[in-house]
């Protein structure tokens, strides 16, 4: 069975791979219904993410939290079986590369035997020194909706990373792009992309210089190879603002 570090791992990389992508609404739709929809699974993924926080906890707390929270997670893991299973099976199906950002985590649930004894111990200082930690909180605006306010929330990911990086306004943008459906998605799509074309086309006719003539082409180029998903319609978008 695979480990939950490293289910909550790869979870957040695949994430992060198809974010903008077509299937990204798919994978969401999957970690909502394996993952979010279960109380049990929801809570041992909080729990992961809640011990590889910085929370500026007092020490003398951290070592029973830790306790508390390792255990408690022990028996939801025991009785989650075939969830797990589940949840492996549909993991199956996207990339096998990944890193384990929670092995430390994993050492503390995983390792019963007295022979591990010094490994869990050395593992449940690192993240005792984690939660002990001073975080700079980052404020995330609650106005962004599923999916994007839920991998923030729950992962430190490379999404949420990424996304932290933008403006309040670029992140409802997005949000919004993301919420499209299909057929939402293909109409504004095909209706930027017209516009976008015939302002560069304009803009090539107009041009007298060729270094900028080649440019305007080659970017014309790059708009008609578009693919109709929510990360290239973004593109378009950002780039009819500079036209």
């Amino acid at each position: 069975m695979t480990k939950f570090g490293e289910i909550k791992s790869k979870i957040e990389k695949t994430g992060a791979e198809l974010f903008g992508k077509s299937n990204f609404q798919k994978f969401m739709v999957g970690f909502k219904s394996n993952i979010l929809e279960n109380k049990d699974l929801s809570e041992i993924f909080y729990i992961y993410e809640d011990l590889s926080t910085k929370k500026g906890l007092h020490k003398d707390l951290a070592n029973d939290y830790v306790n508390e929270s390792i255990e408690y997670c022990q028996i939801l893991l025991e009785n989650n079986y075939k969830n797990l299973t589940k949840v492996d099976k549909w993991l199956s199906s996207f990339s096998s590369e990944y890193k384990n950002n929670y092995k430390d985590i994993d050492t503390i649930i995983y390792n019963n035997s007295i022979k591990n004894l010094e490994t869990v111990l050395e593992s449940k200082k690192k993240v005792i020194n984690t939660i002990i930690s001073e975080n700079k909180v980052t404020k995330v605006n609650e106005s962004i909706n599923l999916p994007i306010s839920t991998m923030i929330k729950v992962a430190e990911s490379e999404l949420g990373k990424e996304m932290s990086t933008l403006s309040e306004s670029e992140q409802k943008e997005v949000t919004s792009i993301i919420n499209l459906s299909k057929d939402e998605l293909k109409v504004e799509f095909n209706t930027i992309k017209k516009t976008v074309i015939s302002n560069l086309n304009n803009s090539l006719n107009e041009s007298k210089e060729d270094d900028i003539k080649k440019m305007i082409s080659q970017t014309i180029d790059k708009v008609n190879e578009s693919n109709c998903t929510h990360y290239d319609l973004y593109k378009l978008k950002k780039l009819s603002l500079g036209l």
